[in-house]
């Protein structure tokens, strides 16, 4: 079993919209995923609601309960996806040391990305393993953004995708489903797969 851990200081950066649409994205390579969604805003858990029931597991659960339930559910799942709470450190701290791999959610913002920066240096500090994901981006990365992402690359550790804003996410969200079910041919699915499939290499859950 794998643990990602997604995480972001900053709140709107599309944290939660980018868990529940990977975790769909791996379930659709075969792969058994549940999310723990512990942040008190529920967006993955209510995500879940209007999906009805159907897998992926979303279970909602204080950040205290994350260690017992992974604990519990040790084997059960190939990949557990963890929606962390924005604004909250500690948490987020402790929920990325239970993590094979830390992903830290930004979008391509000044301030968002001064965060990030922030989150990175700590966890290089305290040895957590981790990646960036950009999302909320143009269809076209500027020039600023390409030499943000390109200093990142130099250490490994970016996510080789990016998820641009597109209308399809909040539309697919709102159904409770994935975009790679929602519009499994548009240019959100193709973004989604190939960060998903970036992220499960990592993890060493695919070839």
């Amino acid at each position: 079993m794998r643990v990602a851990t997604a995480v972001q200081l900053k709140g709107g950066t599309g944290k939660s919209t980018a868990v529940v649409n990977a975790a769909v994205a791996a379930r659709a390579r075969g792969l058994s995923v549940a999310i723990a969604d512990t942040d008190p805003q529920a967006s993955s858990a209510m995500w879940a609601a209007a999906r009805g029931g159907a897998a992926p597991l979303v279970t909602s659960i204080n950040a205290r309960q994350l260690p017992g339930w992974l604990a519990e559910n040790q084997g059960a799942f190939d990949l557990i996806f963890v929606d962390t709470p924005a604004h909250d450190t500690d948490t987020l701290a402790d929920a990325a040391r239970l993590a094979d791999l830390a992903i830290i959610v930004t979008e391509p913002t000044y301030l968002a990305n001064a965060v990030a920066t922030r989150i990175q240096a700590a966890f290089v500090q305290e040895d957590i393993e981790y990646a960036i994901l950009l999302t909320r981006t143009p269809s076209r990365l500027n020039q600023r953004l390409n030499h943000w992402l390109g200093l990142h690359r130099q250490l490994g550790t970016v996510v080789d995708a990016h998820l641009a804003y597109r209308v399809a996410y909040q539309d697919a969200v709102a159904l409770g489903l994935g975009v790679v079910e929602y519009e499994p041919e548009g240019p959100a699915a193709l973004e989604v797969r190939a960060a998903t499939d970036w992220i499960l290499k990592k993890l060493e859950l695919v070839q």
